[in-house]
């Protein structure tokens, strides 16, 4: 009986140990986090007066049709990075997604300059400015800081990673700002944006040469062809996913520019950025730090992801209630007060918005689960049809008064990501194929 009493207590204190480790890791990231989205946030309203509607319309498309090529120019590889158990397998991973990013943003580059100023008028109107030439920059920029993030993650780095992310808030407001006062107009977003992404890009190169460097001689082809076959699903099956999952967010933004005025159009996505701001500063550093534990769960005790899933979920939606039903009541007053009079109709589509916003913040953090390799296809079927529900939808519903558009779009989102939900549980009491134990990475740290 004595030995089953200290046996209990030890495992009790090995559980307090991790959960204080768990809440550790999400502070670090959210600090980072914090300090870079505060900083748009607190610049929100000198922006607001710098830029039109219509700026923030290009700045909006400009940033879908990025995420849209981004997230799939590495091969979707990066993904992976935290699942193999030993350290060859990862590294050989992040140059393998270096190599394909790489070659994505020559080839786009090229698209890029045999296409641009041949496109139609009509296309242009639509998307509302001129700035393809930057985006071969701009994906290589934002999948690199991805696929460092996910090599951050897996040797447990969150302090560096977090002065990264807090490096790109505050270069991405002060570019902005300046650009702004220099009259550039959508282009000073852009322009802004891609320098802040640069700035926190080069901090996390510098906190990673190191480990990178010295892992090098782990690195060879035959490695890199070894992972490329283990984890094939993720460019075969999670590349298609990705695409349809970010193509969903810039459809939406697509039909409003197509079906709307330019101004209408910089409104909603402003609108848009200005309620994810807040719910982000939790909502990622909760999903960074899951996704580490939950890839090494499912090697030692895969029967304890989904309490970890559930926990979470009850965590974020306590969360986001209250935030919700404060921009229901007050959006128009709040958006007046803080963004100026000309954004008082922003603050409508907030209280509307808000619901969408709030649910898609309770489950995305936890798609995690999806990057398990026995996941990957159940997360990629609800994002293909995500994308043509909500294409369907909307496009069907293009006729309708705004605020009526908007109410469509709320109750798609709700239906769509309460469906997300059930299928993550679900994931959640899988087992893997194949569990072996994970090595150790304190070698790297």
């Amino acid at each position: 009986m004595k030995i089953l009493s200290v046996v209990t207590m030890w495992r009790k204190k090995i559980d307090l140990l991790r959960k204080q480790r768990f809440l550790g890791h999400v502070a670090a990231l959210m600090t980072g986090s914090v300090v870079a989205q505060a900083v748009p946030v607190l610049l929100s309203p000198v922006l607001t007066r710098l830029y039109s509607p219509e700026d923030f319309a290009a700045f909006a498309l400009f940033m879908a049709v990025n995420n849209v090529i981004s997230v799939v120019a590495g091969g979707r590889d990066d993904q992976a990075i935290l699942l193999p158990s030993e350290v060859a397998g990862a590294l050989n991973l992040v140059i393998l997604c270096w190599l394909i990013l790489g070659s994505v943003c020559l080839t786009l580059a090229g698209l890029v300059a045999i296409s641009y100023g041949r496109l139609p008028e009509d296309w242009l109107q639509t998307l509302h400015g001129e700035w393809l030439y930057l985006l071969p920059l701009a994906v290589f920029v934002t999948a690199s800081f991805q696929i460092l993030s996910n090599w951050n993650n897996r040797c447990g780095r969150f302090p560096q990673l977090a002065m990264a992310r807090a490096s790109q808030g505050v270069s991405t407001g002060a570019a902005q700002c300046g650009m702004g006062y220099s009259n550039l107009h959508a282009h000073g977003l852009i322009w802004g944006w891609v320098g802040g992404q640069c700035a926190g890009l080069a901090l996390l190169v510098c906190k990673n040469l190191a480990s990178l460097t010295g892992g090098r001689i782990h690195v060879s082809r035959s490695g890199m062809a070894a992972v490329a076959r283990e984890y094939r699903r993720f460019p075969l099956l999670s590349t298609w996913g990705a695409v349809f999952d970010s193509g969903g967010l810039m459809m939406v933004l697509l039909i409003i520019s197509h079906s709307f005025s330019s101004t209408i159009t910089g409104l909603f996505s402003f609108t848009q950025r200005v309620l994810a701001i807040p719910l982000f500063l939790i909502s990622s550093a909760v999903a960074q730090v899951l996704h580490q534990r939950i890839a090494r769960l499912n090697h030692e005790d895969a029967a304890s992801i989904l309490p970890y899933i559930l926990r979470s979920a009850a965590t974020l939606a306590a969360i986001a209630l209250p935030f919700i039903i404060v921009l229901a009541v007050f959006g128009v007053e709040l958006f007046t007060i803080v963004f100026g009079p000309s954004w008082a109709e922003a603050g409508r589509y907030a209280g509307l918005l808000s619901l969408a916003v709030g649910v898609r913040f309770v489950v995305s953090p936890l798609t995690v689960i999806m990057a398990l390799n026995h996941n990957v296809k159940s997360g990629v079927q609800w994002q293909i049809i995500y994308f043509f529900s909500v294409s369907t939808t909307l496009w069907l519903g293009r006729g309708l008064p705004i605020e009526s558009f908007l109410q469509l779009y709320v109750l798609h989102e709700l239906l769509m990501y309460s469906i997300y939900f059930l299928v993550i549980v679900k994931c959640a009491q899988r087992r893997p194929e194949v569990a072996s134990s994970p090595v150790p990475d304190e070698l790297l740290r």
